[in-house]
């Protein structure tokens, strides 16, 4: 579990010994009160009450597990992609801890649980997260907030890599480099042309795409033409910011091998993408989520994707 590092309490003891110690009850409880609803806004999905808590102070930034976002729009913009996923994840809010900063300001230290639906039961995210708070006419607002989260363990490998187990119908995400591409392709779904059918890629479920990695998902279209389509969202993780590519066989081992390479469809950097692209068999290819570019910090995204030929 997260704990926020001892320096920075003892910062924040000798300012609230200088400015009035420990927060009176009514407003310890106006302030857990706050957060509470923080968290319900957040679970409804209600993007515009969710955004009325925030500052629109031009100095607001928030940083989440090392990433740093500026201004009220740019916070909107991040919590305007999680708008259709209200009901796939709950956020839990433990022991909510109040430091007053005089009467206007105060600070709220929590831990959270982020609990994910996947198809093969929740998953649950733990972290924490300090609120600075002012208060005005208008009410508390929050002028800056500090988040991190602990990236499950993983139980395929060493790197803290944790991404459940898809349904039978869509393969396991794997690492980068995890299995030989050979076996992949051998786990691959198959999408059949001639049957007029829907494949299933991936199946709206959540994983985890550690700090320099990739997940992948291999599939084969045996002939004919197939669209491509679903979405991908950033959950968790600094900006919840990703890359997709989706690649042929021989592309994505160059890829994957840092060689130059060609993507059939890429994303760019995105918090969240829909995918849509037609591709022909027969041929393997490889939907592939990646962090590559993140060097400190783990990503949890929600993958859904299908093929109807």
């Amino acid at each position: 579990m997260f704990r926020v590092s001892d320096p920075l309490l003892i910062l924040l003891t000798i300012i609230s010994s200088r400015v009035g110690g420990q927060a009176p009850a009514t407003q310890r409880q106006e302030i857990q009160d706050f957060v509470r609803a923080y968290a319900d806004a957040a679970n409804r999905g209600d993007v515009t009450s969710y955004m009325e808590m925030y500052s629109k102070r031009s100095d607001l930034i928030a940083v989440e597990d090392g990433e740093i976002s500026r201004g009220w729009d740019k916070l909107r913009d991040n919590a305007n992609n999680t708008v259709g996923l209200e009901g796939s994840f709950k956020i839990s809010v433990g022991t909510i801890d109040v430091i007053t900063l005089g009467t206007t300001r105060a600070i709220a230290v929590f831990p959270f649980v982020t609990t994910v639906t996947t198809q093969q039961g929740p998953v649950q995210l733990h972290g924490a997260m300090t609120l600075v708070l002012e208060k005005s006419s208008q009410g508390w607002k929050i002028i800056h907030d500090h988040t991190s989260s602990v990236t499950p363990a993983s139980s395929t490998n060493g790197r803290g890599a944790a991404s459940p187990a898809p349904p039978a119908a869509a393969p396991r995400p794997a690492p980068s480099g995890a299995v030989a591409a050979t076996a992949v392709a051998a786990q691959a779904a198959t999408v059949v042309a001639s049957e007029a059918t829907r494949g299933t890629i991936a199946d709206a479920e959540a994983a985890v795409v550690q700090e320099t990695g990739s997940i992948y998902y291999p599939f084969s279209i045996r002939s004919g033409a197939c669209a491509i389509t679903g979405r991908i969202v950033g959950l968790a993780g600094g900006n919840k910011d990703f890359e997709v590519f989706i690649l042929d066989e021989n592309n994505f081992l160059n890829w994957k091998a840092g060689h130059q390479s060609q993507a059939e469809w890429q994303s760019g950097r995105v918090a969240a993408t829909d995918i849509g692209v037609r591709l022909s068999g027969p041929a393997t290819y490889y939907l592939v989520i990646s962090n590559v570019f993140s060097q400190l910090t783990a990503k949890t995204v929600k993958v859904h994707a299908e093929a109807q030929c």
